[in-house]
C-alpha cells in the first residue's frame, strides 16, 4: 500500500508540474496520463518478479493500475479511496490511502524525492520510477506508450463489484 501511496504522490507531482522549479517541465498542465508498465521487483535474494499492465490516470486525484500478467488485479485510486480487485480469489479490498506523505512538502521540496527514489523523465514524461521498499526490495517500474491529455471517460475509474465478490474493508 505504501507503494501505491508513493507512486500515486509522484503522479501527482507530475500532473502539478506548474508548482515545480524544474527545466524539465512546461507551463502547460497535463491532465491525463496512460501508459503501458513493467513492475520489477528484486527481493534482497535476487529473486525477481515482473508484473506488466496499463495505468489511467485523470485529474483530479483519479488512478487505475490495470495489471496483466502474471496475475489480473485492478487498483482503483479516487482522492484517498483505494479498491483492490482480485479477480482470480473473486475479491475486493476497500482501503484508504494514509497520509504518511505530505505532497505539499514534496511539492515545494522536490529535491527530497530524488535521496531515496530516482524518477527518470524525458519531454515531461515519467519513463521510469526506482526504490527500494520497506522489505528491501528494489522497485523498478517502466512506462512505455505514454500518451497525455488524451481523452479518458471517468467511467474506467469506477468499480463496479460483481455477483458474488467477497468486499473487504480494511
Amino acid at each position: 500500500m505504501k507503494a501505491l501511496t508513493l507512486i500515486f504522490v509522484f503522479i501527482n507531482l507530475l500532473f502539478a508540474s506548474d508548482n515545480i522549479s524544474n527545466s524539465n517541465f512546461k507551463k502547460s498542465k497535463i491532465q491525463t496520463y496512460k501508459a503501458n508498465f513493467t513492475q520489477t521487483v528484486t527481493n534482497p535474494s535476487n529473486k525477481i518478479i515482473e508484473y506488466t499492465g496499463k495505468i489511467y490516470i485523470k485529474q483530479p486525484k483519479k488512478m487505475l493500475w490495470q495489471y496483466k500478467d502474471p496475475i489480473i488485479k485492478d487498483v482503483y485510486m479516487n482522492n484517498t479511496i483505494v479498491i483492490i480487485n482480485e479477480p482470480e480469489l473473486e475479491q475486493a479490498i476497500f482501503t484508504n490511502l494514509t497520509d504518511e506523505i505530505n505532497l505539499i512538502e514534496l511539492l515545494n521540496n522536490p529535491d527530497k524525492i530524488n535521496d531515496k527514489y530516482k524518477l527518470t523523465f524525458k519531454n515531461r514524461q515519467l519513463l521510469q520510477i526506482q526504490y527500494q521498499d520497506e522489505m528491501e526490495n528494489n522497485i523498478k517500474i517502466s512506462f512505455t506508450k505514454i500518451k497525455l491529455n488524451e481523452k479518458i471517460s471517468d467511467q474506467i475509474f469506477q468499480f463496479v463489484s460483481p455477483l458474488g465478490y467477497d468486499i473487504i474493508r480494511k
